[in-house]
């Protein structure tokens, strides 16, 4: 039977955070993972904890100065907006050979403008946040614009304040004083008289003499509802692609923990678009991006494999998606494949092909990648973005991928993110449950702590024959932390993963 083995480590306070810059507002607990199975690391997430390499970490959200909620996209529910067709298009262009390999240099420039290499840790996809807004737009019932430039309307419907209208205004009522009461003078160039009907097409005119004709031969027709466009999905733009490619696209899924023979045979090519990537985009020095560091950091997981019989064909576990372009590696997708959803750890791709926002690029794929999973295991729905951080612009991009949900960090049950946006305008910090009566479900009791597993001397114990096990001995009873933890990985956690003491 897998389980997990873990050390737990105190508050981590002080520190620099990443996207404010402030040198010493970060305030984070840690784990550190020597192995974990996906059903534990499910758990965790969903209370808010991620991992970067084998480090698992959990932000002290009501202390921190950027709090980060975890973010999940519902992915079987998900509709790309106009703004990320259009990244699936130029793709498709570029595939179809109607758009250059070779972009200027001045692609992409604007994306690249205010990255930093501090925004590294444990975040998924990497692209603006300027579509947050027109994503707002297009999902909700009103049109913002128009609530914020409306202006007080006069009994006429014009808007009031406007000299080239009142002045129009003015005008009609005078011609109206002349004119026929039945009719309404039109100016000419003002668009189409309301006095005539209005024009139909010649196809509608040939069916509409058609259906006089059968109406008087008998014969009645029923009316028949205007078809509806059905409105294309990830799919129908990455499958409508015709035959005869000019490039070709391939997306490979390799496991890298353990690591597995394709890994293996193209670590050289990864690490080099990874350097590329962090010098290019987050303006790192060489001595950041080095091999050991880089697999530290993206190749090693504490993630153990699994392969269960109801699971997806490629087993649970961590992976690299790598786009091959041509032959060519232009971008990697770091993933990892858990019993309900696809969890993004980071994407880096060649700054060469910064034009064609491979950042948004690759998490649609994610999702379609995760609605494919699904196919397969239908546990799997949701697509995890890491955090978002409302107070960090940048990092608000993720809410372009929706509906997705943002977890309470009080209570760790999800609630749509366009409705958590008012809370977090008014505080960064917030309870985003609405119900004051509801709790941690997952909350330990005092008594769940006998029950906790520890690893003692090579055996495994539970807590309660570890305190006589350890009686008289030095620091042998750190009740304190130990409340402190299994509050924070949740009673079904405690009980699941053996702590190394």
């Amino acid at each position: 039977m897998l389980r997990s083995l873990v050390e737990y480590y105190a508050e981590h306070e002080h520190y620099r955070c990443g996207y404010c810059k402030r040198p010493d507002t970060n305030y984070s607990h840690g784990m550190w993972a020597h192995a974990m199975t996906v059903s534990d690391y499910q758990d965790l997430i969903d209370r808010g904890w991620r991992r970067s390499g084998k480090y698992c970490y959990k932000p002290t959200m009501d202390v921190t100065c950027c709090p980060m909620y975890t973010i999940r996209c519902r992915a079987l529910e998900f509709k790309p907006s106009k703004s990320q067709k259009k990244v699936l298009k130029r793709v498709n262009k570029l595939l179809v050979g109607q758009d250059g390999l070779d972009p200027s240099p001045e692609c992409g420039r604007k994306m690249s403008t205010g990255s930093s290499g501090s925004e590294v840790l444990a975040e998924g996809f990497e692209e603006g946040g300027e579509q947050f807004i027109e994503t707002m737009r297009e999902h909700q019932d009103i049109n913002l614009d128009m609530v914020k430039n409306s202006k007080p309307l006069d009994c006429s419907g014009d808007e009031v304040g406007d000299s080239t209208v009142q002045k129009d205004v003015v005008k009609n009522v005078q011609l109206d004083s002349v004119a026929p009461p039945q009719e309404k003078i039109v100016k000419k160039d003002t668009g189409p008289d309301p006095n005539k009907a209005p024009c139909k097409k010649a196809k509608q005119l040939r069916r509409e003499r058609k259906l006089e004709k059968l109406k008087e031969k008998g014969i009645e027709v029923l009316p028949v509802s205007p078809r509806k466009n059905k409105e294309k999905q990830i799919e129908d733009f990455i499958n409508e692609l015709p035959d005869d490619l000019k490039h070709k696209l391939e997306i490979k899924l390799v496991r890298t923990s353990p690591p597995s023979p394709e890994w293996l045979a193209t670590a050289k090519e990864t690490h080099e678009v990874y350097v590329k990537y962090q010098m290019t985009i987050h303006n790192d020095k060489p001595d950041k991006c080095t091999e050991p560091k880089f697999k530290d950091f993206l190749v090693q997981s504490p993630l153990l494999e699994e392969h269960r019989e109801n699971g997806p064909r490629c087993g649970y576990g961590s992976f690299h998606q790598q786009y091959w372009l041509d032959g060519k590696l232009i971008a990697v997708g770091v993933i990892d494949i858990l019993p309900k959803c696809v969890s993004s750890v980071y994407f880096f791709y060649d700054p060469q092909y910064m034009h064609l926002t491979l950042g948004t690029y690759g998490a649609l794929r994610e999702i379609e990648f995760t609605r494919s999973m699904h196919s397969q295991c239908p546990q799997i729905e949701y697509y995890y973005m890491g955090y978002y951080i409302h107070s960090c612009c940048k990092m608000r991009y993720k809410g372009n991928f929706y509906p997705s949900d943002l977890a309470c960090p009080e209570t760790y049950k999800w609630f749509p993110l366009l409705e958590c946006i008012p809370k977090l305008e008014a505080s960064p910090y917030s309870r985003l449950d609405p119900d004051i009566d509801s709790v941690d479900e997952n909350f330990p009791k005092e008594s769940d702590l006998n029950y906790i597993p520890m690893w003692v001397n090579g055996a495994v114990m539970l807590y309660k024959a570890y305190k006589r096990h350890a009686a008289g001995k030095k620091n042998a009873n750190k009740v304190n932390e130990l409340i402190e933890y299994s509050r924070l990985v949740g009673a079904k956690s405690a009980k699941s993963l053996i702590l190394v003491r």
